[in-house]
């Protein structure tokens, strides 16, 4: 019966392979840069904005939108809000919050890879939203910082710490981290994920094409990412946003679960 135990949880397990360093794991991976991926999820924004647009309003179905929705509302609800958000891809976050929370948004400034930020800018033609390659240009676009958002983006840097830290040190009124990563582990770990192209993007996309890509990812314990919130600000909400699972990684059993916090400027 022991030995029946440890094949399900072995069955229940993803292997992935780890790496000596995040460079090593970026060499050996397509990376956000991938011009499939790139094209996958400007085309699904594309279709998922014009659905958003010419259709009814849409049902709330996931847990992630109505926490986004409930953040949104929170920060600074006697005014429109001025959103820095790193990893938003062609903007998906921003016309679904636009329709669902109309003239809470007065500008959603964008940080992403060059590539993806090309693809937003020739996506969108929306006065209220920018595209940026770098954060501080992005934070520069801002008439206030009240919202900062890094949504499930911090695992996908080099040193998730450094970039969190490089976020507060703008100073905005409140950030928001949302479907990060985290894992029972003492030091960053280096490894990658494998997906479906297809899987990328809001929705779906009829004829898709076919194909894997790899991204690298780091992973920290969740007590390594909030020693990194500074002194000056207090965290009023934490968000326990998945079940823990478990990862193979090389020859060590990680558990692995999804976590997210609003922290408020003091």
């Amino acid at each position: 019966m022991r030995n029946l135990f440890a094949l399900l949880n072995r069955e229940n397990t993803i292997e992935m392979r780890e790496y000596e360093s995040f460079e090593s794991a970026l060499r050996d991976s397509d990376s956000y840069e991938d011009p499939r991926l790139v094209e996958i999820v400007k085309e699904k924004t594309r279709r998922y904005r014009d659905a958003l647009a010419s259709g009814p309003r849409p049902a709330i179905e996931t847990r992630q939108t109505v926490q986004n929705m409930f953040v949104l509302s929170f920060v600074e609800p006697q005014r429109s809000l001025n959103v820095l958000e790193i990893g938003g891809a062609c903007g998906a976050s921003y016309f679904e919050n636009k329709l669902l929370l109309p003239g809470r948004i007065r500008h959603w400034s964008i940080s992403e890879t060059p590539a993806m930020a090309v693809a937003g800018q020739n996506l969108s033609d929306d006065s209220h939203l920018s595209f940026h390659n770098d954060i501080a240009s992005a934070a520069t676009r801002l008439e206030s910082r009240d919202l900062a958002i890094a949504q499930g983006v911090l695992q996908y840097a080099g040193d998730p710490l450094q970039m969190l830290a490089r976020l507060f040190t703008l100073e905005f009124s409140y950030v928001y981290v949302t479907r990060t990563a985290v894992a029972n582990v003492d030091a960053p770990v280096f490894t990658k994920q494998d997906t479906d192209l297809s899987a990328h993007g809001p929705g779906q996309l009829p004829n898709a094409p076919n194909g894997r890509s790899s991204q690298p990812m780091t992973l920290v314990s969740w007590h390594a990412l909030a020693a990194t919130i500074p002194a000056n600000y207090e965290v009023v909400f934490r968000f326990v946003e998945s079940c823990e699972r478990s990862l193979l990684i090389g020859n060590r059993n990680i558990n692995v679960r999804d976590v997210g916090f609003l922290a408020r400027k003091h």
